[in-house]
């Protein structure tokens, strides 16, 4: 969309800021024990956004095409399948790509897990809509031929850190919601989210203070999200009212059935303010969730999304352990 304000503006170049410096990192361990296949497209359409990346234990046998319709081949009984970890990255909806996430996903591939990552056309030339409808695509293109590579799809835990949290919480909720998939133009998939696990989550899209500035106040930021998260549409946008978890859940019509949830947060990141909204929505909704939250005293390091950021961390195996526990044993 065309950057009409200066709050936007601000947003833009704040992102831009931090994706130079992100790419200025170095990553000094590397996960082991796992294998890949990288950079597939779910949408033939030469766009680097529209691929994903695939990881298995190193243990995993390699899989086959099988026969080219999207069914496993004879070797491959359901016995051999991984229960499946699907991963949303995250990146304040404006940067980063699957591949920053890419030790993170290894190291929880090489614990005996299939995951899968996908990339997705970023605002602000893209919209919230079309975002969502770019993660649908990458969730039927594992629907038809995870399968057959050895992805479980009756065991699904579906993560996000972040942004990404709030795309988790928001995929499934359209998983569960008609109106939802009409309001984004969207397919459900035939297998079931079993589980979520999310990381720092922002799903709070009225709120989001995330670049404090002098130049502008908190509440004429947080307008200028929402207005980049609907696009040219703006207010003519069909998810105007739909774009936050505290909107979203109210269109699943039997909370029983929302997957339960494994949130992770820090008191020392920035946005510990939406982590405490979330919580305060479980409890009112009644949805099943356990809670990791570090606390002040345990570390000023542990900050926004440390557990995927620094995944090789004493505190992130911790986390991530009981995230995948968490997720078995639902």
């Amino acid at each position: 969309m065309k950057i009409r304000t200066k709050e936007q503006q601000i947003i833009v170049d704040f992102w831009a800021a931090v994706a130079m410096g992100h790419k200025q990192k170095k990553q000094v361990i590397h996960a082991e024990g796992y294998r890949a296949e990288m950079h597939i497209p779910y949408i033939p359409d030469f766009n680097e956004d529209h691929m994903l990346n695939l990881y298995y234990p190193s243990t995993a046998s390699d899989r086959t095409p099988g026969t080219g319709d999207g069914k496993p081949s004879s070797d491959q009984t359901s016995a051999e399948k991984l229960p499946t970890v699907i991963n949303i990255h995250g990146g304040g909806w404006m940067f980063s790509h699957l591949d920053d996430s890419h030790e993170f996903m290894a190291d929880i591939a090489s614990r005996g897990f299939a995951v899968m990552g996908m990339g997705y056309r970023l605002l602000p030339g893209n919209d919230l809509r079309g975002i969502v409808q770019d993660i649908f695509c990458s969730l039927h293109w594992l629907e038809r031929f995870g399968p057959m590579r050895g992805f479980d799809l009756s065991r699904v835990l579906l993560t996000g850190d972040s942004a990404g949290g709030h795309l988790a919480l928001l995929t499934a909720c359209i998983q569960e919601s008609p109106k939802l998939q009409e309001i984004y133009g969207v397919e459900p998939v035939d297998f079931r989210i079993t589980t979520i696990g999310i990381s720092c989550p922002c799903p709070d899209t009225d709120h989001l203070f995330i670049v404090p500035s002098r130049e502008a106040d908190a509440s004429k930021m947080s307008m200028a999200y929402k207005e980049l998260l609907l696009g040219e549409q703006g207010e003519e946008a069909p998810n105007k009212d739909a774009m936050s978890f505290g909107e979203t859940i109210e269109y699943v019509n039997d909370i029983g059935k929302f997957p339960p949830v494994f949130l992770i947060g820090s008191e020392n990141e920035n946005l510990y303010y939406q982590t405490e909204t979330l919580l305060s929505q479980f409890e009112e909704k009644g949805i099943r969730y356990e809670a990791k939250i570090w606390k002040k005293e345990e570390g000023p390091h542990l900050m926004h999304v440390f557990n995927v950021e620094h995944w090789d961390w004493y505190e992130s195996r911790i986390t991530n352990d009981r995230m995948l526990k968490y997720f078995m044993d639902c």
